[in-house]
């Protein structure tokens, strides 16, 4: 009775990974995959498929996911199995696809699809297709944005369609909060193709906005910062205007700053122009500036939607980043380097010289450290540890 009901289930299940193939034969537009939350078995197909959108009933799920894992471990264990099956790609494939669209966790599975893509059993733009059908399902699917990122190994970075990846990771993103794969695959596509680093100053903003809790959009927006500076970029007409920045150092020194050659002169005092260069300068004004911004920003979502610690964190990242290119280009003209080190060592050797260096002896960066003392004894402590603030804790007694 059991071994019946055992194939009579072995079948059903057969029957059901036959319909969804059959689906993936005729629509290869099908753009997302759900299960749905069915308790029942109402005696008709499970499986549901309207304007490219692909839906399986939940009360099968499990049995279709076991049956597909077992035909699969079965044919790997079997080496002559396994190169008929390689061969005969459609029958692998079928269970491939059912199993990773239920669990895309399993690594063994996308190895499979990778074999059969080496071997030109599956075309390219179709696996790329369908890890976008995975992610639909399961946004933070870490394989699957792995798979895609081998995948473009055997394309021209030319031929990659950079955008279509931002879009891919924003959705999964907006999905779901913290998607550190997501934002990880997002570097990876920024550090690909910088010729999109203007759109993304733009768009990862936007999403700040939107998401006011979800730190990941923080980090990637210092990220963006970053690369923008280390890339020597800058936008030649933000520089005729640089409003952020101007109103951050008004705010610090209590005076009027209206021009960049007198922003350059209250931030880089006796700094020689021509030896650090005008690309360097000019990216330093214009990163200095979005961070300005972003200080801004904080401070105005908090005033808004209450404390919120997102808030707090990117401030005071946005306020490192201001400081430390500073100091960076008041010292780096004793090594001849104007660009944060990313070599350890010589971050480490940065970082000592950090903490030693003598604020006090600069008009703009003295006021910083008089002005973020008032911010609490807890930003004071942050101020000392990561800036290199040294306060006089009597006068700080006094003072408060």
């Amino acid at each position: 009775m059991d071994n019946h009901t055992d194939n009579e289930q072995e079948v059903l299940c057969e029957k059901i990974i036959n319909d969804l193939h059959a689906v993936f034969i005729k629509d290869s537009a099908v753009s997302s995959f759900e299960i749905i939350p069915t308790m029942l078995n109402r005696n008709k197909s499970p499986v549901i498929h309207v304007e490219h959108n692909l839906g399986l009933e939940s009360w099968c799920a499990k049995h279709v996911y076991d049956h597909a894992h077992n035909m699969l471990m079965s044919i790997k264990k079997s080496g002559q199995q396994h190169q008929r099956y390689m061969q005969q790609n459609d029958v692998l494939l079928k269970y491939l696809n059912v199993a990773l669209l239920i669990n895309p966790d399993v690594t063994t599975f996308w190895h499979l699809r990778r074999q059969l893509v080496q071997k030109t059993r599956l075309k390219i733009n179709r696996e790329l297709k369908f890890s976008i059908l995975v992610l639909s399902k399961k946004p933070k699917s870490s394989e699957a944005f792995a798979y895609r990122r081998w995948l473009f190994s055997f394309q021209s970075a030319e031929s990659i369609d950079w955008h279509l990846e931002i879009g891919i990771c924003e959705r999964c993103a907006d999905r779901c909060a913290s998607n550190y794969h997501a934002w990880s695959h997002r570097q990876w596509v920024l550090q690909n193709a910088s010729n999109l680093l203007s759109l993304e100053i733009i768009r990862s903003e936007k999403f700040m906005r939107k998401h006011i809790s979800d730190y990941s959009s923080y980090h990637y927006r210092q990220l963006v910062i970053l690369h923008a500076y280390r890339s020597c970029y800058y936008d030649s007409n933000d520089l005729q205007h640089l409003s952020h920045l101007k109103e951050l150092l008004t705010y610090y020194l209590v005076t009027d700053i209206h021009t960049p050659s007198e922003i350059l002169k209250v931030m880089l005092p006796g700094i020689d122009h021509t030896t650090v260069g005008e690309d360097r300068l000019n990216s330093f004004l214009y990163c200095c500036n979005l961070a300005a911004y972003d200080m801004r920003l904080c401070d105005d979502q908090k005033k808004m939607y209450g404390e919120r610690e997102s808030f707090e964190l990117h401030r005071r990242v946005c306020l490192k980043f201001i400081i430390e290119q500073d100091v960076y280009l008041l010292t780096g003209h004793i090594q001849g380097e104007y660009l944060s080190p990313t070599a350890p060592k010589r971050q480490q050797q940065f970082n000592q010289e950090f903490r030693q260096f003598n604020y006090d002896a600069y008009e703009f960066l003295a006021a910083v450290k008089r002005s973020e003392e008032l911010l609490g004894a807890k930003h004071r402590k942050w101020c000392s540890l990561f800036l290199g603030f040294q306060y006089d804790e009597n006068e700080t007694e006094e003072r408060f």
